[in-house]
């Protein structure tokens, strides 16, 4: 049998060496990735609360008694509607009246008694039997009489008002912190009254959109109890003030009304908001967990190939771009990628880097 020759051995050797090459490549598997084309639409920019945001009424208040007494009537419950003017309680009145009456007694008497005998001196210091200092003295003491007079009789009218708490608007009784027979000191709470008919959306802003924001701004509400549902609203305040700890994030608040009126939400209840602050009528964007952050450049993974399609075969391309405006699910590209580009929306996949064989999913 004749030996190969010398010329014959190397070229064996190099087609086990590519064979090996082939073998070892074709074992690679490509990454699996999702991609989408780059096409041009409109985007649209919004801003969303950093927190999720609360019903409130702009007719609310918590109603304290003024004065110390009994509870002796309460004729209202939590989610009773009252009218302007109603009575929500009484205090007992019974002691204060007992003293009251007695010091306005009092004060009266010597109200009355100072009044005549100003009166006398007056009628003497015309017929020149006094001096003007005694008729001074004499009007001091009438003076400070009719004042502590007055103010006796103010301070019954005050304290049977104080015994008498009436609703200062048609509202609903949304919370009841006493009942009949406790006796409340002077700022315990009695009950919150709020009116459903004039309901706003009071959100907290991130100071770094605040500036974006203008009275007059459409914005999407959804609320969690009615969910599927949204609601048209506006903005119609933004806080002057940005408030927030050295290590908390800094915000402001910004009351959104609804455009129309909403019977079925009710003030407490939670919503989220959607402020539309522009809208860019065709450009090209991207799911913004596309972009990711390399060597402190924002960057994205291309799919190079022919025509791509779900199971192409292509190549990853890490390219840098220049992004523009934002909003929670898309970011607008300005530069670093062309319309008709595929775009690797999964930059996490397992094996994906810059070069590797990727398959579209």
């Amino acid at each position: 049998m004749k030996r190969p020759s010398r010329k014959q051995i190397i070229w064996l050797a190099a087609a086990a060496v590519a064979a090996l090459l082939i073998m070892l490549l074709s074992g690679k598997k490509a990454v699996p990735v999702k991609a989408v084309e780059l096409k041009p639409g409109e985007l649209r920019v919004v801003v969303n609360a950093t927190t999720t945001s609360t019903v409130k009424s702009e007719d609310e208040v918590t109603l304290s008694a003024q004065r110390t007494g009994r509870v002796i009537k309460l004729p209202v419950e939590e989610g009773d509607r009252v009218k302007a003017g109603a009575l929500i309680a009484q205090l007992d009145l019974t002691e204060e009246e007992v003293q009251s009456a007695s010091t306005l007694g009092q004060s009266k008497a010597t109200y009355e008694e100072a009044e005549k005998n100003f009166k006398r001196m007056e009628d003497l210091f015309t017929k020149g039997m006094i001096s003007q200092q005694d008729l001074d003295a004499a009007r001091r003491t009438y003076e400070v009489a009719k004042s502590q007079y007055r103010a006796a009789a103010e301070d019954v009218k005050v304290k049977r008002e104080y015994s008498f708490i009436r609703a200062p608007f048609n509202g609903v009784i949304s919370k009841k912190y006493t009942e009949v027979g406790e006796l409340l000191t002077t700022g315990k709470q009695i009950v919150t009254i709020v009116n459903p008919d004039r309901i706003y959306v009071l959100a907290t802003i991130d100071e770094v959109d605040v500036g974006r924001l203008r009275p007059g701004q459409p914005v999407n509400i959804t609320v969690d109890a009615f969910p599927g549902e949204k609601f048209d609203g506006t903005i119609k305040r933004i806080s002057p003030i940005v408030t927030g700890g050295k290590l908390e994030t800094r915000t402001a608040d910004v009351w959104i009304y609804f455009r129309k009126k909403q019977p079925l939400i009710k003030p407490g209840m939670s919503a989220d908001v959607e402020i539309l602050v522009a809208t860019l009528p065709s450009v090209l964007s991207v799911p913004t967990q596309a972009i990711i952050i390399r060597d402190g450049k924002k960057q994205i993974y291309a799919a190079e190939g022919g025509a791509l399609k779900p199971g192409s075969a292509a190549t990853a391309a890490l390219k840098p771009i220049e992004e523009g405006e934002s909003n929670w699910s898309f970011t607008e590209i300005k530069g670093g990628l062309k319309a008709g580009e595929y775009v690797i929306t999964s930059p996490d996949a397992p094996g994906l880097k810059d070069g590797a064989k990727v398959k579209i999913e």
